[in-house]
């Protein structure tokens, strides 16, 4: 294991929890190897009221998957090493985890790209850049979070 990836579970960075959370609580796994993307996803997660597990590219998170498995994933297509398509068709193929949904990030948005995103077994596709109510709804479409928690997500909280 890196010190990079040690360094960042024992660190926790914001919008990541602790493992003490609510039942209604998910676990979001957000696996892009750019930082920021990472950063801005983590925080609109934590202001819709869930928790965050990041990785930086495919074997990181195929690491992570090992030790817990996330109510939803987000994942890149274009990872560095291993693509997020073929992440994707790992984890569907994998008993405890293929019934996590996978959903697709990429800044492409041509239909070819949905197609193949499809096919490697993803729940959904999401063009980058995105906006937070993007976000709010995949988790109320497959974390069933039906609330309007977390309206005004750029809002300071209080």
């Amino acid at each position: 294991m890196s010190d990079e990836v040690h360094r960042r579970r024992s660190t926790p960075e914001p919008g990541d929890e602790t493992l003490s959370q609510t039942s209604q609580q998910k676990a979001i796994m957000v696996v892009d190897d750019s930082q920021t993307v990472r950063n801005i996803m983590a925080l609109i997660v934590h202001r819709l009221g869930h928790r965050t597990i990041r990785a930086a590219s495919a074997m990181e998170g195929l690491t992570l998957l090992t030790e817990s498995v996330p109510d939803l994933i987000f994942l890149d297509i274009t990872l560095p090493g291993m693509d997020g398509l073929d992440v994707c068709k790992v984890i569907k193929n994998t008993r405890h985890t293929k019934h996590v949904p996978v959903i697709m990030l990429s800044g492409n948005d041509q239909v070819f790209d949905k197609v193949m995103g499809r096919l490697a077994g993803a729940s959904d596709y999401i063009t980058k850049p995105f906006e937070p109510e993007t976000i709010r709804k995949c988790l109320e479409t497959y974390c069933g979070q039906s609330d309007r928690v977390g309206e005004g997500l750029w809002q300071k909280p209080r």
